[in-house]
């Protein structure tokens, strides 16, 4: 079937063309009121569709944000996604969605072909950060940096959580319900947003005169964190609570006490960070840290125009978090 043309509703309208295209851009030149009538009854009667990706050559600028995440599956991503998403439908553009698997050279892989494609802006988010890896910002549309600080030497934007006061919030939480011996969970990474909340509760625990050396690092993987978790778990030393620095952790934490045979909040207090809605439909609802991500995604939408319209750098964005009481720390 032939596809429609751009000539065959300016035929149908009985006008130009170019004048469809002024129909369908919104400009540049004006159209008359009775002439646009006819000529969106004609787009409507032959069901066209205009070419985005040849528009969007033409213009140097198309309608669509890219967004790299490292697995759009996992909690904390799928929810910062759909928030990406309602944010950007919200301002008039959609989004074009690529899953990095934590891997650097398909980030910029990925990065590379949606700035081929003339997005208007890439918005970039990883878990972990290797400095030494970083991602160039070498790709001739405006980028924003998302849950983590663009890396050294390269000048761009970012949006972020508080992360490190979070990480606190979480540790003065615990201490007020007078738990001593409080682990934290985190990731193998020195750097990045998870490593981040494990400063900030370290930041807390020694405030308090407490111990901050009750650590355990794990990969993100699943299966590899729930194993050591359930291994720390059945030391005589174990601790009493533990802050997660994920939910995903978190909830890694809750199946491991499970299979130990330890009831949680009564023989160990579990709190997480990210506020996600698996953590909110936990047994028991977890406890956890964070922040709307429909005010994630529209920071991150607002701030990446703010960087497109200044043709420039614009100042870091942090979002402030908050507590998410659940039953997982003792709250009733």
């Amino acid at each position: 079937m032939q596809r429609t043309t751009r000539n065959d509703v300016a035929r149908l309208a009985g006008t130009s063309p170019a004048v469809v295209s002024y129909v369908i851009n919104n400009g540049p030149r004006p159209v008359a009121a009775a002439t646009r009538e006819k000529v969106l009854a004609a787009i409507a009667e032959l069901n066209y569709q205009p070419n985005l990706v040849a528009r969007a050559l033409r213009s140097t600028r198309s309608n669509t944000i890219g967004l790299v995440v490292p697995d759009s599956s996992e909690g904390f991503f799928t929810e910062l996604v759909r928030g990406v998403e309602r944010a950007a439908f919200a301002d008039g553009s959609l989004v074009l969605l690529g899953n990095s698997g934590y891997s650097q050279e398909q980030e910029l892989r990925y990065a590379r072909t949606l700035a081929g494609f003339q997005v208007s802006g890439l918005l970039l988010v990883r878990a972990e950060v290797d400095e030494k890896q970083a991602t160039t910002n070498a790709f001739d549309v405006p980028v924003v940096y998302l849950n983590y600080r663009a890396p050294r030497g390269i000048e761009a934007t970012s949006v972020t959580l508080a992360n490190r006061h979070g990480g606190r919030l979480a540790a003065e939480h615990l201490l007020a319900h007078s738990y001593r011996r409080i682990g934290c969970l985190t990731g193998t990474s020195r750097s990045g947003p998870v490593a981040e909340r494990a400063l900030g509760w370290a930041d807390g625990i020694r405030a308090a005169g407490g111990d901050p050396s009750l650590v355990r690092r794990t990969g993100l993987d699943r299966l590899t964190s729930r194993a050591q978790v359930a291994q720390w778990l059945r030391q005589a030393d174990r601790p009493d609570a533990i802050f997660a620095a994920a939910d995903g952790l978190a909830l890694d934490v809750l199946a491991a006490a499970q299979e130990s045979d330890l009831r949680v909040p009564e023989d160990l207090a579990v709190l997480g960070f990210g506020a996600t809605q698996p953590a909110a439909h936990s047994w028991p609802p977890l406890t956890t840290v964070g922040r709307s991500f429909d005010d994630f995604g529209r920071a991150a939408v607002s701030t990446l125009r703010a960087v497109r319209d200044a043709g420039a750098r614009q100042p870091d964005h942090t979002l402030e978090v908050h507590l998410v009481r659940g039953r997982s720390c003792g709250c009733p």
